[in-house]
């Protein structure tokens, strides 16, 4: 009998995002392009990933607008709290990471944040060197 070996590709985008809403408080994670589109997410039912990637890239290019008659560079990291969440949108190369956690959820997530995000550049750097050109 002949055995085959099918290896499941890991999901690494898919690991980051399940890693940073493990942290209390989370409530939803999404990496998506430029375009908008998402490549993965995780989060309860509220999270609504297709949602708020376009218009987090709408309030990114409306900071940067800003910030260039400012004579400052784009933005990079925008940190968003209001009564009720606290948003975190931040470019990695071609791609954007966007956490929403409760407004509550401790100073400690950024700590989680950092680390995803070194996390998506190593694997960016790893298997999708053509794309961060």
């Amino acid at each position: 009998m002949l055995a085959t070996k099918v290896e499941k590709k890991e999901n690494k985008f898919q690991k980051t995002l399940d890693y940073v809403a493990e942290y209390s408080g989370v409530r939803g994670a999404a990496v998506f392009d430029r375009e908008g589109l998402v490549v993965c997410k995780t989060g309860d039912k509220e999270f609504k990933a297709e949602v708020y990637a376009p218009l987090a890239l709408l309030i990114l290019q409306q900071a940067s607008n800003v910030l260039g008659r400012l004579q400052e560079h784009p933005a990079q990291t925008l940190v968003i709290k209001t009564k009720n969440s606290w948003i975190t949108i931040e470019r990695i190369e071609s791609l954007v990471l966007i956490v929403k956690a409760g407004s509550d959820t401790d100073e400690l997530l950024k700590v989680r944040i950092g680390q995803s995000i070194d996390m998506i550049k190593s694997n960016l750097k790893d298997n999708y060197s053509l794309i961060m050109r």
